[in-house]
């Protein structure tokens, strides 16, 4: 029988270091609706989750989100930088670990990996062969590789994959919660972010409609 897990017991890392090259500015702070970008993923994360944090490389700017901010002082960087850095903040056995710029994430999809957690040390989502490393569970067996992995000069969280005994679920054990897979849904161009504040207006409309 497979152990049960509570996500009330876990914690969500979110990932706000990142250049944001492409866009041109911070994706976190950009706006979108009533909020930003940053501001909508905790709003879907923090309901679920123990607590949530928020790794970036500069607290300053992200101060009154109402989460805990962690500054990533480490001279390289990579996802894998904040992911560790989330880690060795958390005493959680696992931790949901996203992207700030991933503001359509879904409870019913989250939920449903919980659901597949046991016997492995990562549980990541593939859309297309594409592994989503930035929108999966990370176990405590993971954080002593992921230092040894930054020691060596590789930033990646892909690079934990093959250390660690790993489970992926496919695009269509979601497709019933999440037609459009719109959890998965990440924005790194400008391109992607005006389609996403025309999908957060008509996601806003549908629900004032029900």
């Amino acid at each position: 029988m497979s152990k049960q897990y509570n996500t009330r017991d876990m914690d969500a890392l979110v990932l706000a270091g990142g250049e944001s090259r492409r866009v041109g500015s911070p994706k976190a702070l950009l706006p979108l609706g009533n909020t930003n970008l940053i501001g909508a993923v905790l709003a879907r994360l923090q309901p679920l989750f123990r607590r949530v944090l928020v790794v970036a490389r500069d607290g300053e700017s992200l101060a009154g989100l109402g989460a805990t901010v962690l500054v990533d002082g480490r001279l390289e960087r990579g996802p894998l930088v904040g992911l560790t850095r989330g880690l060795e903040a958390s005493d959680a056995p696992w931790c949901f670990v996203v992207g700030c710029d991933m503001p359509f994430l879904s409870p019913a999809v989250i939920h449903r990996m919980v659901e597949h957690l046991s016997g492995c040390d990562i549980l990541a989502p593939s859309l297309g062969g594409h592994l989503q490393t930035l929108h999966a569970f990370y176990g405590r067996a993971c954080l002593p590789l992921a230092r040894g992995l930054l020691k060596e000069g590789n930033t990646s969280p892909r690079a934990l994959f093959p250390l660690c005994t790993f489970r992926t679920m496919e695009a269509t054990e979601f497709l019933d919660i999440d037609p459009e897979l719109l959890s998965f849904r990440d924005l790194d161009t400008v391109e992607e972010y005006q389609a996403a504040l025309q999908l957060a207006q008509d996601l806003e409309r549908q629900e004032a409609g029900q």
